[in-house]
């Protein structure tokens, strides 16, 4: 996934992650150059320092872990619904 907002992956759309995150029976990780972080740690999302144009991978394991990527990617897509 690409992050194509203005202003990179800043507190909001972290937050937006981490909760969703959070609501579904699975383990999901952000991958940044190698880097990964659990997408449930609001700071480590913030930790991975996302400006406009930073690519990242989604991985998740678990019950849920279709629909959690599912809902996390059209996060993405939706811009996290930023103007």
């Amino acid at each position: 996934m690409t992050i194509v907002n203005e202003l990179g992956l800043h507190a909001r759309p972290a937050a937006k992650i981490a909760t969703a995150a959070q609501r579904f029976d699975a383990d999901i990780f952000l991958e940044k150059d190698g880097q990964e972080v659990n997408a449930r740690d609001l700071l480590e999302v913030l930790a991975l320092d996302c400006p406009q144009g930073t690519r990242l991978v989604l991985r998740s394991r678990g019950p849920q872990a279709r629909e959690a990527a599912t809902f996390i990617a059209s996060l993405f897509a939706r811009k996290f619904e930023e103007i």
